[in-house]
């Protein structure tokens, strides 16, 4: 057998094993959670095969990572995710424009170990932007003489993404453009040996996304119905958190005529959010349904409290996420920038 044919088995066992997680974690479960397994499996090999297959460190390019179609770790409907490969020998130049975002930045992640780490990240406080919202971010192992902005690559660094939050996703988006500060020969015809890597990497990244997506719910599940994630005493960074980001929620279970009502204070920051989420850390489907509710969507009350409620149909309550007769599923809030110290929300179950 050669290398390709090695990968390719490779692969193909990559997928059986994680069919079989997929049952196993399942068994048990409610019946559409496993078929939002299946899906999901669909869903990570199709972004890990344009990742993995089709992007190169010498001639990068920034492409959407998430869509109502392409969604894992937690992906945010207010957000708009770009990713570029990169290879620490090379530098990069970065060049934009902002829109009507709220936030952006820009964020290096490597692996350490098995594990992915954030090795750099800058948002826009952080840079410098022209009067006309043009902007140069440089990326390399040392600062170049007169960089404005700029990123170091350590010797791990493998991505970038950039990330602008929105409050409405009509909103005009910021202008990303990425090159090699160098330039770079043409692209050869792929070989064996480079298509036998990619087609391992791609067999690794679908085995590790599983792997943490299994580890981060499975924390969710054995606590229903109460606050149980806090990334300020968790550690989140394998599943790509965004550093100027805290989190916190947990799972819900409910029944028919049950609803999960959500209060707290939510500090001041430049964005917050709330979203219902899948057993495989996917958004809910927010094209069709209400699913999210950020901070220009829920009017506090006179003490600066919320109230948000989660139920499997119209309560009659204000600010309702609808569960689409899911009868479990996760419940996360984002403080984007916080200030200071903030208070966790509570869970309690009501009858409607």
């Amino acid at each position: 057998m050669n290398d390709l044919q090695q990968a390719w088995a490779q692969w193909n066992t990559a997928l059986a094993e994680a069919a079989t997680k997929v049952e196993t974690l399942t068994e048990g479960r409610p019946a559409s959670e496993r078929a939002e397994g299946y899906r999901f499996l669909t869903r990570i090999t199709a972004a890990m095969t344009e990742f993995q297959m089709e992007q190169t460190a010498n001639w990068p390019s920034f492409v959407q990572v998430m869509s109502p179609a392409r969604k894992f770790y937690v992906d945010n409907p207010d957000t708009l995710y770009h990713r570029a490969t990169l290879d620490p020998r090379l530098g990069y130049r970065v060049r934009g424009r902002r829109g009507d975002e709220l936030y952006l930045s820009f964020c290096v992640y490597g692996l350490r170990g098995r594990r992915n780490a954030i090795l750099a990240n800058a948002c826009d406080d952080e840079l410098q932007f022209a009067e006309d919202g043009t902007f140069e971010l440089v990326l390399s192992a040392e600062r170049p003489a007169g960089a404005v902005n700029w990123l170091p690559l350590g010797g791990n660094a493998r991505t970038l993404v950039a990330r602008q939050y929105f409050a409405d996703r009509t909103q005009r988006p910021a202008e990303l453009q990425i090159e090699t500060l160098d330039p770079q020969p043409p692209s050869a015809a792929p070989d064996e040996k480079q298509t036998a890597r990619r087609i391992r990497g791609l067999a690794e990244s679908v085995t590790r996304t599983l792997a943490a997506t299994e580890a981060a719910s499975d924390l969710w599940l054995q606590r229903p119905n109460e606050v149980s994630v806090d990334s300020t005493a968790d550690n989140w960074a394998s599943l790509f958190a965004t550093p100027d980001n805290d989190y916190v929620g947990g799972w819900y279970a409910l029944a028919e005529d049950e609803a999960l009502v959500m209060e707290g204070r939510a500090p001041a920051c430049r964005y917050w959010s709330v979203q219902l989420c899948s057993r495989w850390l996917e958004s809910r489907d927010y094209v069709s349904r209400r699913v999210i509710l950020n901070h220009t969507q829920v009017p506090l009350a006179a003490d600066g409290t919320f109230r948000i409620v989660i139920a499997h149909r119209d309560p009659g309550l204000p600010h309702w996420l609808d569960t689409a007769g899911h009868p479990e599923g996760g419940a996360i809030f984002r403080w984007l920038l916080p200030e200071g110290d903030w208070e966790r929300p509570t869970f309690r179950v009501i009858k409607i």
